[in-house]
């Protein structure tokens, strides 16, 4: 069971079920349970929330807070996850995997599970009109790494001394 998102803490990525309903943008076709999109907060908490994307039944891999992606592996595997797109294997742990993506606020991410592997797959829009797309109508990180479009995500500015939202905190106390 996947952990629901927390109605009191301010800044929370929106999940919207289905396609999003945007002007002058490309969706791609593909079925999908949601898709998350940037309402605020730090840059990296869009892509933790993507583990509500993912199927209430899947237990391979999960969405870490930072964003990356890290896969259990289970007794009966004998090579680590395919590559997913717009992330990084861990050069020290092969069932992890970072985020490469840089911030912007114009994009939207939604998973998908590969049949054949079970491993997470990462679908992106742009709701730029001018954004490079691909044969699919999706976003690619190597069309949005050099985009003049990017419209990056600010980093809020936390006061010296002041608490962290337990979302996004790293310190344990």
């Amino acid at each position: 069971m996947m952990p629901e998102p927390c109605p009191e803490c301010p800044n929370q990525p929106e999940i919207v079920e289905g396609e999003p309903s945007i002007r002058d943008a490309t969706v791609p076709k593909k079925p999908g349970r949601g898709w998350v999109l940037y309402t605020g907060g730090p840059p990296e908490a869009h892509l933790s929330m993507m583990q509500h994307t993912l199927p209430d039944d899947y237990t391979y891999g999960r969405f870490l807070p930072d964003g990356s992606i890290l896969y259990d592996q289970r007794p009966d595997d004998w090579e680590p996850p395919s590559l997913v797109e717009g992330y990084e294997r861990d050069g020290q742990d092969s069932w992890s995997f970072h985020p490469l993506w840089e911030s912007c606020q114009l994009r939207m991410y939604r998973t998908e599970i590969k049949k054949q592997c079970r491993c997470i797959q990462v679908f992106v829009m742009c709701i730029h009109p001018e954004a490079t797309l691909n044969d699919h109508g999706e976003g690619t990180y190597e069309g949005c790494k050099g985009c003049p479009h990017r419209v990056p995500i600010p980093v809020p500015f936390v006061p010296k001394r002041a608490e962290i939202p337990a979302p996004f905190t790293s310190r344990i106390p």
